[in-house]
């Protein structure tokens, strides 16, 4: 069959390997343009560019979807199916009706739950108990097309947005493979979705990463594992931007202000008293530095137990 596959993040590209592996033909690759990274702002393409390029695909970057030449551009190709995973753009209806088809939308989230843009994210905001992948069909609705696939997964203590998102990416390897299998064989089936389970997922902005010491600990723990890595958590301190990369909650600070640095231990962690419990810093990024211990920076700072972090 032949595919346009959409894609822009790490994430896509275990669907983007299903579809080469699955013997298919992906005649377009179409990816977000390039943009500044890092800290020198150099203008870099994405990682499915990159990979693309390795591969020898074809590949477009347009800057907008709506365009009529790049509708053209892909209604010339006359795909059998569209793939979208991760690309961060929304496919206009007027596109819908290109592949011979379907248009599959690879979704990290057990849809109707978390439709939008952070559904990577909102499960470990959440504290959610487990969380999933969804292939369903791309419809004028966000996120709210029929069901063709879709497994679900506990989400495993602590863990943080990179190690879930390699986790369900590999998971959508296989199921990209099961879905195309499928339509290949003519027994693809489709399920509604519910719209009274539906739950919307925001797109992230860098206020969302503002840690406040007055909330509990347990609740900016999950914010730094689930905005991890951007837009970060952070504090203000000194007026300063300090960065919290990685720290867990732990029971414990009674009586003490939120903020105050409780104590600074051996194995390189601070802990600091939140609105409940303390929360163990192991690293941190001050505003223009490399990353340390949380030990590193309050010596550096030459901070003692009863100081605010603020």
């Amino acid at each position: 069959m032949k595919i346009v596959f959409f894609g822009s993040s790490d994430f896509s590209l275990y669907a983007l390997q299903a579809c080469l592996e699955g013997g298919h033909e992906v005649a377009l690759v179409v990816t977000t343009p390039d943009q500044k990274k890092g800290r020198g702002l150099k203008v870099s393409p994405t990682v499915v560019a990159e990979f693309a390029a390795e591969k020898n695909l074809n590949t477009e970057k347009f800057s907008k979807l709506k365009d009529e030449k790049a509708l053209e551009r892909v209604r010339a190709l006359h795909p059998d199916i569209f793939v979208v995973s991760s690309y961060g753009k929304l496919i206009p209806s007027s596109w819908l009706g290109i592949p011979k088809q379907v248009a599959l939308n690879v979704h990290p989230s057990l849809l109707p739950k978390y439709r939008g843009a952070s559904p990577l994210n909102q499960p470990i905001l959440n504290g959610d108990e487990a969380t999933g992948l969804s292939i369903a069909e791309v419809t004028k609705d966000l996120d709210a097309g029929d069901l063709f696939y879709q497994e679900r997964i506990p989400l495993e203590d602590k863990i943080d947005l990179p190690r879930l998102s390699k986790l369900l990416g590999e998971i959508s390897h296989g199921a990209v493979l099961a879905v195309l299998r499928q339509i290949e064989m003519g027994t693809l089936k489709r399920t509604p979705q519910n719209e009274s389970e539906s739950s919307y997922a925001p797109k992230l902005t860098k206020e969302m990463g503002r840690i406040f010491w007055s909330e509990p600990a347990e609740i900016l723990s999950r914010k730094i594992r689930g905005l991890k890595p951007w837009p970060g958590t952070s504090v203000s301190f000194r007026g300063e931007l300090l960065l919290i990369v990685d720290g867990e909650a732990v029971s414990g600070g009674a009586g003490a202000k939120p903020g105050a640095l409780i104590e600074i231990h051996k194995d390189g962690a601070i802990a600091v008293a939140t609105g409940e419990g303390i929360l163990r810093i192991r690293s941190v990024r001050p505003a223009g530095k490399k990353e340390m211990s949380g030990a590193d920076f309050a010596h550096g700072k030459r901070l003692k137990p009863g100081e605010l972090l603020v």
